[in-house]
Protein backbone atom coordinates (compact mmCIF):
# COMPACT_ATOMS: atom_id res chain seq x y z
CA UNK A 1 0.00 0.00 0.00
CA UNK A 2 1.90 3.65 -1.42
CA UNK A 3 0.28 6.80 -1.79
CA UNK A 4 2.13 9.79 -3.11
CA UNK A 5 1.50 13.17 -3.97
CA UNK A 6 1.41 14.26 -7.00
CA UNK A 7 1.79 17.73 -9.25
CA UNK A 8 -1.67 17.78 -10.94
CA UNK A 9 -4.99 17.65 -10.09
CA UNK A 10 -7.01 14.02 -9.01
CA UNK A 11 -9.36 14.12 -12.33
CA UNK A 12 -5.85 14.71 -14.14
CA UNK A 13 -4.20 11.84 -12.76
CA UNK A 14 -7.05 9.63 -12.49
CA UNK A 15 -8.21 10.31 -16.39
CA UNK A 16 -4.43 9.07 -17.36
CA UNK A 17 -5.33 5.32 -16.04
CA UNK A 18 -8.56 5.46 -18.28
CA UNK A 19 -7.07 4.47 -21.43
CA UNK A 20 -4.66 2.58 -23.39
CA UNK A 21 -3.55 4.57 -26.28
CA UNK A 22 -0.85 6.65 -24.17
CA UNK A 23 1.63 3.18 -24.55
CA UNK A 24 2.86 3.68 -27.24
CA UNK A 25 4.48 7.56 -25.85
CA UNK A 26 4.53 6.54 -22.23
CA UNK A 27 5.67 2.98 -21.73
CA UNK A 28 6.90 1.61 -24.51
CA UNK A 29 8.53 -1.51 -23.48
CA UNK A 30 5.19 -2.82 -22.82
CA UNK A 31 4.60 -2.64 -26.39
CA UNK A 32 6.10 -6.39 -27.41
CA UNK A 33 3.14 -7.86 -25.27
CA UNK A 34 0.12 -5.13 -24.97
CA UNK A 35 -2.80 -4.71 -27.39
CA UNK A 36 -2.67 -1.33 -26.41
CA UNK A 37 -5.09 0.23 -29.34
CA UNK A 38 -7.50 -3.00 -29.45
CA UNK A 39 -8.17 -2.42 -26.10
CA UNK A 40 -11.82 -2.30 -25.92
CA UNK A 41 -13.71 -0.20 -23.70
CA UNK A 42 -17.14 -0.06 -21.92
CA UNK A 43 -19.50 2.32 -20.13
CA UNK A 44 -22.15 1.23 -17.46
CA UNK A 45 -24.86 3.51 -16.37
CA UNK A 46 -23.20 6.99 -15.12
CA UNK A 47 -20.83 4.93 -12.54
CA UNK A 48 -19.06 2.08 -13.42
CA UNK A 49 -16.67 1.87 -16.54
CA UNK A 50 -13.72 -0.64 -17.77
CA UNK A 51 -11.04 -0.45 -20.18
CA UNK A 52 -10.30 -4.29 -21.78
CA UNK A 53 -6.52 -4.79 -22.20
CA UNK A 54 -5.06 -7.42 -23.72
CA UNK A 55 -1.94 -8.74 -23.11
CA UNK A 56 0.66 -11.92 -24.25
CA UNK A 57 -0.41 -10.41 -27.85
CA UNK A 58 1.68 -7.53 -29.88
CA UNK A 59 0.73 -4.01 -29.98
CA UNK A 60 -0.51 -3.32 -33.88
CA UNK A 61 2.09 0.06 -33.50
CA UNK A 62 5.26 -2.95 -33.50
CA UNK A 63 5.51 -3.55 -37.33
CA UNK A 64 7.34 -6.45 -36.64
CA UNK A 65 8.23 -8.49 -33.86
CA UNK A 66 10.41 -10.88 -33.02
CA UNK A 67 8.42 -14.12 -32.83
CA UNK A 68 6.29 -15.70 -29.65
CA UNK A 69 8.83 -16.56 -27.50
CA UNK A 70 9.91 -12.73 -27.35
CA UNK A 71 6.76 -11.49 -25.99
CA UNK A 72 6.85 -14.29 -23.60
CA UNK A 73 9.53 -13.13 -22.49
CA UNK A 74 8.98 -9.03 -22.66
CA UNK A 75 5.77 -9.78 -20.77
CA UNK A 76 8.08 -11.57 -17.74
CA UNK A 77 10.37 -9.00 -17.73
CA UNK A 78 8.18 -5.68 -17.87
CA UNK A 79 4.56 -6.46 -16.97
CA UNK A 80 4.60 -5.55 -13.74
CA UNK A 81 2.53 -8.19 -11.87
CA UNK A 82 4.28 -11.70 -12.50
CA UNK A 83 4.06 -13.75 -10.03
CA UNK A 84 7.55 -13.24 -8.91
CA UNK A 85 10.22 -11.29 -9.95
CA UNK A 86 11.43 -12.48 -13.38
CA UNK A 87 14.77 -15.02 -13.04
CA UNK A 88 15.55 -16.46 -16.49
CA UNK A 89 17.02 -19.43 -14.19
CA UNK A 90 14.36 -20.09 -11.96
CA UNK A 91 11.36 -18.28 -12.00
CA UNK A 92 7.88 -19.71 -12.89
CA UNK A 93 7.53 -16.54 -15.63
CA UNK A 94 10.28 -18.17 -17.48
CA UNK A 95 8.32 -19.24 -20.06
CA UNK A 96 9.12 -21.80 -23.30
CA UNK A 97 6.56 -21.41 -26.09
CA UNK A 98 5.96 -24.95 -27.23
CA UNK A 99 5.75 -25.41 -31.06
CA UNK A 100 2.30 -24.52 -32.11
CA UNK A 101 1.68 -22.35 -29.82
CA UNK A 102 0.97 -18.88 -29.56
CA UNK A 103 2.17 -16.88 -26.60
CA UNK A 104 -1.24 -15.91 -24.90
CA UNK A 105 -1.79 -19.75 -25.26
CA UNK A 106 1.45 -20.25 -23.35
CA UNK A 107 1.31 -17.53 -20.67
CA UNK A 108 -2.24 -18.66 -20.16
CA UNK A 109 -1.41 -22.57 -19.33
CA UNK A 110 1.51 -21.48 -17.16
CA UNK A 111 -0.32 -18.71 -14.95
CA UNK A 112 -3.20 -21.92 -14.16
CA UNK A 113 -0.16 -24.12 -12.96
CA UNK A 114 1.19 -21.39 -11.28
CA UNK A 115 -1.81 -19.78 -9.64
CA UNK A 116 -2.86 -23.05 -8.48
CA UNK A 117 0.53 -24.20 -6.67
CA UNK A 118 0.82 -20.78 -5.02
CA UNK A 119 -3.07 -20.00 -3.98
CA UNK A 120 -4.22 -23.67 -3.31
CA UNK A 121 -7.05 -22.75 -5.74
CA UNK A 122 -7.83 -24.94 -9.09
CA UNK A 123 -7.40 -22.25 -11.56
CA UNK A 124 -8.41 -25.00 -14.64
CA UNK A 125 -12.17 -22.98 -15.60
CA UNK A 126 -10.17 -19.70 -15.34
CA UNK A 127 -9.72 -18.11 -18.99
CA UNK A 128 -6.44 -16.69 -20.35
CA UNK A 129 -8.29 -13.03 -20.25
CA UNK A 130 -8.99 -13.56 -16.29
CA UNK A 131 -5.29 -14.91 -15.88
CA UNK A 132 -3.66 -12.25 -18.25
CA UNK A 133 -5.34 -9.42 -19.18
CA UNK A 134 -4.96 -5.28 -17.54
CA UNK A 135 -9.19 -5.46 -16.55
CA UNK A 136 -9.08 -1.85 -14.81
CA UNK A 137 -12.64 -0.64 -13.43
CA UNK A 138 -13.55 2.61 -12.15
CA UNK A 139 -16.42 3.03 -10.08
CA UNK A 140 -17.33 6.83 -9.67
CA UNK A 141 -15.73 9.22 -8.40
CA UNK A 142 -12.34 7.69 -7.29
CA UNK A 143 -11.75 4.14 -7.13
CA UNK A 144 -10.26 1.76 -9.87
CA UNK A 145 -9.85 -1.92 -8.73
CA UNK A 146 -8.19 -4.44 -11.21
CA UNK A 147 -9.84 -7.60 -12.18
CA UNK A 148 -8.41 -11.07 -12.78
CA UNK A 149 -6.29 -13.58 -11.00
CA UNK A 150 -2.89 -11.77 -10.92
CA UNK A 151 -2.15 -9.85 -8.03
CA UNK A 152 -4.77 -7.20 -8.25
CA UNK A 153 -3.41 -3.10 -8.20
CA UNK A 154 -6.59 -0.90 -6.60
CA UNK A 155 -6.07 2.61 -7.23
CA UNK A 156 -7.33 5.83 -5.31
CA UNK A 157 -6.68 9.47 -5.44
CA UNK A 158 -7.20 12.24 -3.26
CA UNK A 159 -7.53 16.29 -3.56
CA UNK A 160 -4.12 17.74 -2.59
CA UNK A 161 -3.80 20.72 -0.57
CA UNK A 162 -4.40 23.09 -3.71
CA UNK A 163 -5.77 21.98 -6.72
CA UNK A 164 -2.68 22.05 -8.52
CA UNK A 165 -1.61 18.37 -6.91
CA UNK A 166 -3.27 15.65 -5.43
CA UNK A 167 -2.85 12.14 -3.74
CA UNK A 168 -2.24 8.73 -5.53
CA UNK A 169 -2.55 5.42 -3.41
CA UNK A 170 -1.86 2.10 -5.03
CA UNK A 171 -3.02 -1.37 -3.25
CA UNK A 172 -1.73 -4.78 -4.50
CA UNK A 173 -3.66 -7.59 -3.48
CA UNK A 174 -2.89 -11.44 -3.46
CA UNK A 175 -4.95 -14.02 -2.50
CA UNK A 176 -4.73 -15.43 0.46
CA UNK A 177 -3.08 -19.27 0.11
CA UNK A 178 -6.23 -22.30 0.79
CA UNK A 179 -6.37 -22.81 4.09
CA UNK A 180 -4.21 -20.08 5.65
CA UNK A 181 -5.34 -16.89 8.20
CA UNK A 182 -6.11 -13.86 6.85
CA UNK A 183 -2.84 -11.49 7.29
CA UNK A 184 -3.39 -8.13 8.61
CA UNK A 185 -3.57 -5.06 5.94
CA UNK A 186 0.13 -3.57 4.62
CA UNK A 187 1.31 -0.38 6.71
CA UNK A 188 0.89 2.76 4.16
CA UNK A 189 4.27 3.77 2.83
CA UNK A 190 3.54 7.79 1.94
CA UNK A 191 5.79 9.27 -0.40
CA UNK A 192 5.93 12.92 -1.01
CA UNK A 193 5.78 15.40 -3.75
CA UNK A 194 9.49 15.30 -4.22
CA UNK A 195 9.94 11.48 -4.10
CA UNK A 196 9.79 9.30 -6.40
CA UNK A 197 6.99 5.70 -7.23
CA UNK A 198 10.49 3.51 -7.52
CA UNK A 199 11.44 4.44 -3.69
CA UNK A 200 8.17 2.21 -2.78
CA UNK A 201 10.16 -1.21 -3.20
CA UNK A 202 7.10 -2.84 -2.77
CA UNK A 203 5.93 -1.67 -6.15
CA UNK A 204 8.88 -3.31 -8.07
CA UNK A 205 8.61 -2.96 -11.36
CA UNK A 206 5.60 -0.87 -11.28
CA UNK A 207 6.99 1.88 -9.43
CA UNK A 208 8.95 2.84 -13.16
CA UNK A 209 5.76 2.30 -14.52
CA UNK A 210 3.87 4.83 -12.15
CA UNK A 211 6.94 7.25 -12.74
CA UNK A 212 6.68 7.10 -16.42
CA UNK A 213 2.94 8.33 -16.02
CA UNK A 214 3.97 10.90 -13.85
CA UNK A 215 6.16 12.27 -16.23
CA UNK A 216 3.23 13.90 -18.40
CA UNK A 217 0.79 14.94 -16.10
CA UNK A 218 2.49 18.44 -15.15
CA UNK A 219 2.39 19.33 -18.75
CA UNK A 220 -1.66 18.16 -18.70
CA UNK A 221 -2.24 20.06 -15.98
CA UNK A 222 -0.36 23.32 -17.15
CA UNK A 223 -2.34 22.75 -20.72
CA UNK A 224 -5.83 22.19 -19.02
CA UNK A 225 -4.69 26.50 -17.84
CA UNK A 226 -3.94 27.39 -21.34
CA UNK A 227 -6.67 26.34 -23.70
CA UNK A 228 -7.62 29.24 -25.75
CA UNK A 229 -11.00 28.11 -25.85
CA UNK A 230 -11.68 26.45 -21.94
CA UNK A 231 -12.83 23.12 -23.27
CA UNK A 232 -11.26 19.62 -23.52
CA UNK A 233 -11.90 17.60 -27.01
CA UNK A 234 -11.92 13.54 -26.13
CA UNK A 235 -11.13 11.24 -28.59
CA UNK A 236 -14.40 9.34 -30.29
CA UNK A 237 -13.62 5.91 -28.59
CA UNK A 238 -10.51 5.51 -26.89
CA UNK A 239 -11.15 8.46 -24.07
CA UNK A 240 -15.32 7.37 -23.64
CA UNK A 241 -14.54 6.21 -20.43
CA UNK A 242 -12.93 9.62 -19.07
CA UNK A 243 -16.48 11.55 -21.01
CA UNK A 244 -18.40 9.85 -19.10
CA UNK A 245 -16.75 10.81 -15.78
CA UNK A 246 -16.35 14.46 -16.83
CA UNK A 247 -20.60 14.19 -17.76
CA UNK A 248 -21.18 12.00 -14.14
CA UNK A 249 -18.93 15.10 -12.58
CA UNK A 250 -21.13 17.59 -14.21
CA UNK A 251 -24.23 16.09 -13.00
CA UNK A 252 -23.28 16.05 -9.31
CA UNK A 253 -22.16 19.36 -9.63
CA UNK A 254 -25.47 20.27 -11.18
CA UNK A 255 -27.45 18.69 -8.26
CA UNK A 256 -28.84 16.18 -11.12
CA UNK A 257 -30.30 12.71 -9.60
CA UNK A 258 -28.29 10.97 -12.70
CA UNK A 259 -28.28 7.40 -12.65
CA UNK A 260 -27.10 6.53 -8.66
CA UNK A 261 -28.42 2.81 -9.13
Amino acid sequence: RVAKEVPANWKVVMEAFMEAWHTIVTHPQLLPFTGDCNAGYRTYGDNVNVNLVPFGIMSPHIAEGQGEQWIVDEFAKYNGRSSDNYDPEADPMAITVPEGKTAREALGEAMRAVYTDQTGYDHADASDCELLDGLVYNVFPNFAPWGGFMPNIVYRWFPGETPDTCVMEVRILARVKKGEPMPHGALLRYLTLDQKWTEAPELGMLGEVFEQDMENLPYVQAGLKASKTGEVNYANYQEIRIRQFQDTMTKYVAGEPGDRA
